[in-house]
């Protein structure tokens, strides 16, 4: 592969800052990828041992004049074919360079955008900038089922760049160029067929009476849907929590507090998190005889995430802010609706009629409850991190009570309609 590099880190010059080329991208590729294509991702690196020239103590270099391209008729980037006897031979040249030269400003990041949270500021890289590119058609039509390549960053040069923090680095070059060394490489290998799907994790059981703490406050949850969804392709759901009072309750150590309220925080029961979706795909009619499996569903959005810079939330319980703190005497219930789309994310987007759904409630632990009314908890402050989203942080561990939770459930089926 040496062979191939145009420029190496002899090559360099004095008094230029010290930039290098990063490549990475999947080694393998498949033939009926959704997407043909074969990306990768290209950064441009700065090391910090680049001195400034005359003495300048801005020891930094100012937004160079740079834009990668793949470009078959040049040869910055070029593709190897891996042979026999692990021989690398050139393949995709092409005469005349498809595209003009026109190098971009860019800039390396000082600070990341304003909604990284503090801990990500600080660990933010300052000092790539990085492009996503993708192969041209005519490479791609020369990948081969089995075989094996190499994508080579050959070495090249910026033309434009100046020490310091000024923002124009002029039309015309203010020095000699950056000679940024070859090397940098992604080897892949093409192979029949489409994507390995990715496992599904194990269902995790739920929560059985026999956990429930003893002096802590028992619920039960019922679920309720419609036995069908039509065409429409929505779902209502009803939740009923209702207070039983406490576990294994003795008057001994707990006085009266059996027959006393609690205020608690809902978040035991966020839709989101606490209820699971299995479905049972139509029968295979080559095979009626076949028994099918309930399938966990995976909503497109659980491998997502949200950075919040916000301060932490403080809340009063007796506000009762949008009813997430209710108040139940023993035998009363709270009560929740909500709808579910069958989009990919609340349920699944591919479902045909005749095909079955399992809703379950999987078990919750209450991250906060108290005794009394909400009315009676006015100086009484709970903390929430930014999103508001997630569990109260203070006080810890609920203050020291006993974890009140309530069982899961397995219930409300639903068969798809037409």
């Amino acid at each position: 592969m040496d062979t191939h590099v145009k420029w190496r880190e002899r090559d360099r010059l004095s008094n230029t800052p010290r930039l290098v080329i990063e490549l990475d991208g999947n080694s393998t590729v498949w033939t009926e990828a959704q997407n043909e294509n074969y990306y990768f991702k290209v950064s441009l690196r700065k090391l910090p041992s680049g001195e400034p020239a005359d003495g300048d103590d801005l020891k930094d270099i100012n937004q160079p004049r740079w834009s990668p391209e793949i470009d078959p008729g040049r040869d910055d980037f070029i593709l190897l074919h891996h042979g026999p006897g692990n021989s690398l031979h050139r393949i995709g040249v092409e005469g005349q360079p498809r595209y003009k030269t026109d190098p971009t400003t860019m800039q390396f990041p000082t600070e990341p955008p304003s909604y990284y949270a503090a801990e990500a500021k600080d660990n933010h890289d300052r000092c790539n900038i990085s492009h996503r590119l993708s192969f041209p058609d005519t490479w791609k039509k020369l990948l081969q089922p089995g075989h094996t390549y190499d994508l080579l960053w050959t070495g090249g040069e910026v033309s434009h760049w100046d020490w310091g923090t000024h923002t124009d680095v002029g039309t015309e070059p203010k020095g000699p160029p950056v000679i940024v060394p070859g090397g940098a490489h992604i080897t892949f290998t093409m192979e029949e067929g489409e994507w390995p799907s990715v496992p599904r994790p194990a269902t995790p059981p739920l929560i059985q009476a026999s956990e429930r703490v003893p002096g802590a406050p028992v619920l039960s949850l019922e679920l309720s849907c419609s036995p069908t969804m039509t065409l429409t392709r929505i779902l209502e759901s009803r939740i009923r929590v209702v207070y039983h009072g406490l576990s294994d309750n003795d008057d001994a150590t707990t006085g009266d507090k059996g027959s006393q309220p609690i205020t608690f925080h809902t978040y035991a029961f966020d839709t989101s998190r606490k209820f699971r979706v299995s479905r049972r795909r139509c029968a295979d009619e080559s095979s009626p005889e076949a028994e099918e499996e309930w399938e966990t569903f995976i909503d497109e959005g659980c491998c997502q995430f949200g950075i919040w810079d916000n301060p932490d939330m403080l809340m009063n319980v007796s506000e009762n802010p949008d009813g997430r703190f209710p108040t139940l005497f023993p035998g009363e219930s709270w009560s929740d609706v909500w709808t579910m789309t069958a989009d990919g994310y609340s349920l699944p987007d591919d479902l045909k009629p005749g095909e079955k759904l399992r809703y379950q409630f999987g078990g919750s632990t209450l991250d906060w409850w108290d005794w009394g009314t909400a009315e009676a908890h006015a100086q009484t402050i709970v903390t929430l991190p930014g999103s508001g989203l997630e569990l109260i942080t203070n006080p810890k561990d609920n203050g020291g009570r006993p974890k009140g939770g309530c069982t899961g459930i397995e219930c409300c089926g639903v068969d798809g309609g037409s």
